[in-house]
């Protein structure tokens, strides 16, 4: 019974999920087994005799979710990091492509920056697939005495207001720096195969890449790019829709069903209430979608001196810029406004101040992060970009403003699409659910959750 609700109770995949060891191990091992490989690529981009290259050993590896990193020591040469996207993290299998999809757009994206933000730290090195092996990035390896992790002091100082009007206004400076060139469309830069940088691929995200690892459609073509705000946002609940098609443990029953859809019909129906139509053709900005603690290096005073792992930019409406949702240390459908409102209002004060001071002419980026936060656009783009959150944040934030609004969210009428997702969804989620115990152990499985 334990086993059971274990798959019921989750968001994801569970059985997908744990796969995972298993298949680090094999591709740690596969890599171990190309270290003169790799010893000789870094010889090559450095000029450099292989003799002077020195990989680091296997304990030595950085890796989280969707990357490993190994250290690179090069004689009298700089430290690099030999840098993979883990192929049954990105849905390689399932979209075959993807890792390199993420390559050309990280390389994409650091060299976009290099241009825009003195804190992007950038080398230009990479490679695509070669002769069977995977594709890679060399990257600066960001010693000790540049900085350290925001994440590392976050908890213990985080309170302090002179760290953190430090850590804000560099913050915003960033903020500001992207926003210096507007973009005219939605997508994520990419370096292509005659090495130009050009804004012409999907608008690529942790939240789309993780749903397709799952083996779950989202329709969003690479090299597809959007001319208005409305596309994308559509684009963007279709996915949520193939989730419930797709994923085998989306619901619960058939009230839940319901309850799913017809939220999603209504973050359709109010999707004019949220974005201002003279902005829906632009201006667009570039946005770093997976910006934070881990991926800031600070001084002790907490000026930011680095950014790393820009693996999820790309370019969005400017009404979907917003601060980082971290700042109050919650899960996104636990967010309270009102202690939300506070920091932010905090934030938005330094950049206002900092984008007189840089960027005097109109539109400005303040206002418009306002104007989107007093119309409910900070939640609604919170929802749409988490598919775990989506329903909660829609009855605690979306919701309650809109009800006039809504008076027919549950009478949704029934089609022959629906019928036939309702039957075919509890006997997989049973059968999903009594697999786990017979694939693994208890003592695995609570090892685990």
């Amino acid at each position: 019974m334990l086993l059971i609700q274990v798959q019921h109770t989750k968001e994801f995949n569970v059985l997908h999920r744990l796969e995972f060891v298993g298949q680090q191990e094999r591709f740690f091992s596969f890599l171990e087994s190309k270290s003169e490989w790799i010893r000789d690529i870094v010889a090559h981009h450095f000029n450099q005799q292989s003799c002077g290259i020195s990989i680091a050993c296997r304990t030595e590896w950085l890796h989280g979710s969707f990357n490993v990193c190994i250290p690179v020591t090069i004689d009298q040469g700089p430290r690099v990091l030999f840098r993979l996207p883990l192929p049954y993290r990105v849905g390689e299998n399932f979209r075959p492509g993807n890792a390199d999809e993420k390559i050309r757009c990280e390389a994409g994206t650091y060299a976009s920056l290099a241009t825009l933000s003195r804190y992007a730290r950038y080398d230009s090195r990479l490679s695509h697939k070669y002769q069977g092996m995977p594709g890679y990035l060399l990257i600066e390896y960001i010693e000790e005495s540049t900085g350290t992790m925001l994440s590392k002091t976050w908890d213990a100082q985080k309170d302090n207001i002179e760290l953190r009007t430090n850590l804000f206004r560099d913050l915003s400076r960033i903020f500001l720096s992207f926003a210096r060139l507007p973009l005219d469309q939605i997508g994520s830069f990419i370096v292509c195969d005659d090495e130009s940088l050009r804004l012409a691929n999907r608008p690529l995200s942790l939240g789309r890449q993780d749903l397709e690892n799952e083996g779950i459609p989202i329709d969003m073509p690479r090299g597809y790019v959007y001319s208005s705000t409305d596309s994308y946002v559509i684009d963007s609940l279709a996915y949520h829709d193939s989730r419930l098609q797709c994923q085998p443990n989306a619901i619960n029953d058939t009230h839940d069903f319901i309850y799913q859809t017809s939220t999603l019909t209504a973050m359709r129906t109010i999707l004019p209430l949220f974005f201002r139509r003279e902005l829906r053709r632009g201006p667009f900005f570039f946005c770093l979608t997976d910006l934070h603690q881990s991926n800031i290096f600070v001084d002790e005073k907490w000026h930011i001196t680095a950014l790393v792992d820009l693996e999820w930019g790309c370019s969005l409406p400017a009404e979907m810029i917003q601060p980082p949702h971290w700042f109050v240390d919650h899960a996104v459908d636990r967010i309270d406004a009102n202690e939300f409102d506070d920091v932010r209002r905090e934030f938005m004060e330094i950049l206002a101040a900092e984008e007189t001071n840089t960027f005097p002419s109109e539109p400005k980026l303040s206002g418009i992060m306002n104007k989107a936060w007093e119309m409910g656009t900070f939640w609604y783009t919170l929802a749409l970009t988490s598919p775990s959150g989506l329903f909660t944040l829609f009855d605690k934030m979306i919701q309650p403003d809109n009800d006039k609004t809504l008076p027919g969210r549950w009478l949704i009428l029934s089609s022959d699409d629906m019928i036939m997702t309702i039957c075919s969804k509890k006997p997989s989620r049973d059968n999903k659910s009594l697999a786990l115990p017979l694939i693994f152990g208890n003592s695995f499985l609570h090892s685990l959750f």
